[in-house]
């Protein structure tokens, strides 16, 4: 499908709406914001029973690496390990004695023993040594092994659901997105910079203020709004959107106008940062700009439930919203970008890292914010633009699923 670029980004034609009208328009209720009720519903029929980004495979290289994820909305933490056959497993981090944690942080080892009582666990998760052992009456050791968690790969992202017999395949949840993104070159990345907060803030607030640009103008005012605005886009459109199922995708275009600052010049002359210019458009990325954007900047991939994966042509980065409470939300942030050749070139990269940072610590202050303001019960209903349509997109497909619609309303073209 082919757009008039300048029309959708300055006019005042509403075109996201008709390229997917089956989207209501209508105000939204505020309740799926603030109540705990709602999020107990989206714990039973979303995180319970989705797959669940638990980490990348470069955390656990070598048998016996591990680390230990903590997942809040399910009050679980796993483990997740690379096995002596070279498998990746997740377990309950639970020892099948008396439910201690057997883990903590990330290492590397060939077991895992308890230390309330010692009993002992391979990376297979094989129960291998119970402590005094003929002190317990009828005990079967081979019934007592880890408790295993489903765990698939995609692309070096290590996945977890948590439902005994899952609903669908991790490709199936992935649906479109994962041919598209087959292809980007994540492996050639490595972890930058990351990011991390515990905010007072719905984890679907939260989000939206990473996938839409309305707000970009406003709070990003003294760090990346000229990146993005000027005259051409000044409200920070988007340049295409592409709605499926549930997850979401929206390209970013950059000002072709913004003039960089002397000191920007010379971070990024060798390196790629946040505002490509047209020497970076000259490198072909697979899956990257799937409209052909002129002035494209990065897409931001809305993977439901609860992770983004912004991609771009030297960089990606993931947002991670972990519900605590219902106003609550953990949230981390990764950054990657190639192996720096030069010193000029790790310059660049630490000052795209710097921005962005300085521009994350403004999006928590404001959702913080728009929290407290729900939180006085004088907003009932929250109005969406139509440049803010992945915001409703989002609050369309948990709600079907939280009232029992699995496959959702389609609403791609």
């Amino acid at each position: 499908m082919s757009f008039d670029t300048d029309k959708r980004l300055f006019g005042e034609a509403r075109l996201n709406h008709e390229q997917f009208p089956h989207l209501p328009t209508g105000p939204v209720s505020t309740v799926p914001y603030t109540s705990e009720d709602y999020l107990a519903r989206e714990r039973d029929a979303i995180f319970k029973r989705m797959w669940l980004l638990a980490g990348r495979t470069e955390k656990i290289p070598k048998k016996g690496d591990f680390f230990v994820k903590v997942i809040e909305v399910l009050n679980t933490s796993i483990i997740v390990v690379r096995g002596q056959d070279d498998r990746v497993r997740a377990f309950y981090n639970v020892c099948r004695h008396r439910g201690t944690n057997i883990a903590t942080g990330s290492g590397n080892c060939k077991f895992f023993t308890c230390n309330f009582h010692g009993w002992v666990y391979d990376t297979a998760g094989r129960n291998r040594h119970i402590a005094d052992e003929s002190q317990f009456f009828d005990l079967d050791k081979s019934k007592l092994n880890l408790h295993e968690v489903n765990c698939d790969i995609w692309n070096g992202f290590i996945f977890v659901n948590f439902d005994e017999d899952p609903r669908e395949t991790l490709l199936e949840q992935l649906a479109e997105l994962a041919p598209q993104l087959n292809d980007f070159p994540f492996e050639e990345m490595q972890v930058a910079g990351h990011w991390g907060a515990t905010l007072t803030a719905n984890w679907k607030l939260f989000l939206d203020a990473f996938q839409e640009g309305y707000h970009v103008a406003t709070v990003h005012s003294g760090t990346i709004n000229e990146y993005y605005t000027g005259e051409r886009n000044p409200y920070c459109r988007p340049s295409s959107v592409r709605l499926y199922d549930r997850n979401r995708g929206l390209t970013i275009p950059f000002n072709p106008k913004f003039q960089i600052h002397a000191s920007e010049a010379f971070a990024i002359k060798t390196g790629v940062s946040l505002s490509q210019g047209e020497e970076g458009l000259k490198k072909e990325v697979p899956g990257i700009n799937p409209e052909g954007d002129e002035y494209y900047s990065f897409d931001i991939n809305a993977i439901f439930p609860n992770w983004l994966l912004d991609t771009s042509i030297g960089f990606f980065f993931i947002h991670e919203f972990w519900p605590i409470d219902a106003t609550t939300t953990r949230w981390e942030a990764t950054m990657y970008f190639p192996p720096p050749v030069n010193a000029g070139a790790l310059i660049s990269q630490n000052q795209s890292i710097a921005l962005l940072r300085d521009a994350f610590r403004e999006d928590i202050a404001t959702s913080e914010g728009s929290q407290a303001g729900l939180m006085s019960g004088s907003l009932k209903e929250i109005n969406f633009a139509d440049s803010e349509i992945t915001c409703r997109h989002l609050y369309e497909a948990v709600d079907q699923m939280v009232n029992g619609n699995w496959h959702g309303t389609r609403v791609s073209s």
